[in-house]
């Protein structure tokens, strides 16, 4: 088993890092993670204990660089209760910004990622850096409340998409599996979410078969730029 965890938006401050942590091992009865990862390259405003601070429907961010956060970051590992350490939802140039001082460079970048987002330059450049990629949200997140989808633009009917439906025919597969097998493929891990022991049990199969190049062309043709998750601040 690999245990991953993140630092919430709220934890920035160097000082709170450590705090952000402890409460993650204390929930986990765990005395150390092999993963941590910072949630999201902007600091929420700490009050109280929301997770979302909102005013006027946007959320209160505050100026904590991260990269004084990716320091402290960097004492988790000295101390052993971290192996790794890596971001979530970070874009080139905010790698570039962390590569130029960090003494322990980002293991992994958790980013959403499915075909109607390829965002293959990011792919590239995580490669080339030896930055792992690990794709959220492969599905386009259909679970999501209807309060969180953005209309005509929302990823959600990706499962659906006549494109991924033709291709899941093809190799007699489901289409979840030939969006995972897409990413897979790539190099890219890839973590769907599912309640269903169905599902869980499909999303695994998805080894003893390929996709050609005319699939991956088909499904990289999709890209639309569209995101299931996205802040408004």
């Amino acid at each position: 088993m690999f245990i991953v965890s993140k630092l919430w938006c709220t934890y920035h401050s160097p000082k709170d890092v450590p705090l952000c942590l402890n409460k993650s091992l204390e929930d986990l009865q765990m005395d150390y993670v092999d993963l941590y990862l910072i949630h999201f390259p902007v600091a929420f405003k700490v009050t109280d204990d929301e997770l979302f601070p909102m005013k006027d429907g946007m959320v209160l961010t505050e100026d904590t660089d991260y990269i004084d956060t990716w320091k402290a970051m960097e004492s988790l590992v000295s101390s052993g209760r971290v192996k790794s350490i890596g971001v979530s939802n970070f874009n080139i140039s905010q790698l570039q910004r962390l590569l130029s001082v960090a003494k322990i460079p980002p293991a992994v970048n958790q980013v959403e990622l499915h075909p109607y987002l390829v965002q293959s330059d990011l792919v590239k450049f995580c490669k080339v850096n030896n930055i792992v990629l690990t794709a959220y949200s492969p599905f386009g997140s259909p679970g999501r409340p209807k309060e969180y989808q953005r209309g005509a633009m929302d990823p959600e009917k990706i499962l659906q998409d006549p494109v991924v439906a033709e291709i899941a025919k093809k190799h007699q597969r489901s289409s979840a599996q030939i969006l995972l097998r897409y990413h897979v493929q790539q190099g890219i891990a890839v973590i769907p979410k599912s309640v269903k022991p169905n599902h869980i049990l499909e999303n695994t199969k998805i080894f003893d078969f390929s996709l050609d190049e005319e699939d991956m062309k088909a499904l990289c043709g999709l890209d639309r730029g569209w995101k299931a998750c996205v802040l408004d601040s």
